[in-house]
């Protein structure tokens, strides 16, 4: 939606309920566009990976809406495939890194509460947790990338400077309009470590919403978030690019 000439994003993390209604999904649709990625063993944040490298940082990444709550649904495209779909290349990147482990929400179109996507982030300690969305609005010319941080943390706040670093690193390696960083009331604020949400890119232009559809540009996308966790873990800790 838009106000005053800006647009609204329509994301699972603001703090009131999703009151749009549901949409019919077109059958195969989702297998379609999940099937471009594939799938680790259905784990949320709470569990532990298989496989997890000793004494490296844990990044948890959010697939936003599912299940339920299929965000924004355009020409029976739905939001949380494309925020699925992405945020599963970001995790792979993060696999191949040894000194990161990588966490889901979810893995699967299910239904995950705020409550415990942010929950478990918590309780295992992450270091950084990243909620990966699409944007939408009433203005079909809307386009570009934007990041979004809790409107109750300080300026000064970690979390602004993840969301700076991934803003910038997103929009350059794809050359997307850059909408930059601004806060909003999202349940975010409830994270005990830097998070961020970033939105990335509009459903509701036809135009941007092809490139989500394209795997190769869901792989621009997920290369240029990889990159971005990987500064700001650099810009946070000078030790973590010697690991």
């Amino acid at each position: 939606m838009s106000q005053g000439g800006q647009s609204l994003p329509l994301d699972l993390e603001r703090a009131e309920p999703d009151t749009r209604p549901m949409l019919k999904r077109v059958p195969g649709l989702s297998a379609l566009i999940l099937i471009l990625v594939p799938f680790a063993i259905f784990c949320l944040s709470g569990c532990d990976n298989a496989g997890a490298k000793t004494g490296s940082v844990l990044v948890v990444l959010d697939a936003g809406h599912g299940g339920r709550d299929p965000g924004a649904v355009y020409d029976d495209v739905h939001e949380a495939d494309i925020n699925l779909a992405v945020m599963q290349r970001v995790a792979m990147l993060i696999e191949k890194d040894e000194r990161m482990n990588v966490r889901r929400t979810r893995t699967l179109d299910i239904t995950v509460s705020l409550k415990d996507r942010i929950g478990r982030a918590n309780e295992s300690g992450a270091t950084l947790y990243l909620s990966i969305q699409s944007n939408a609005s009433s203005y079909r010319d809307a386009a570009g990338v934007e990041t979004l941080v809790s409107d109750r943390i300080d300026p000064d706040a970690p979390a602004w400077r993840l969301a700076e670093i991934l803003q910038d690193a997103v929009a350059n390696i794809t050359g997307a309009r850059d909408r930059g960083v601004r806060s909003q009331d999202l349940y975010l604020h409830r994270a005990e470590m830097p998070a961020a949400l970033i939105e990335v890119g509009f459903l509701s232009n036809e135009a941007e919403r092809a490139r989500l559809l394209d795997p190769a540009y869901q792989q621009i996308l997920a290369q240029g978030i990889y990159e971005g966790i990987v500064t700001y873990l650099n810009y946070a800790d000078p030790s973590f690019a010697a690991r």
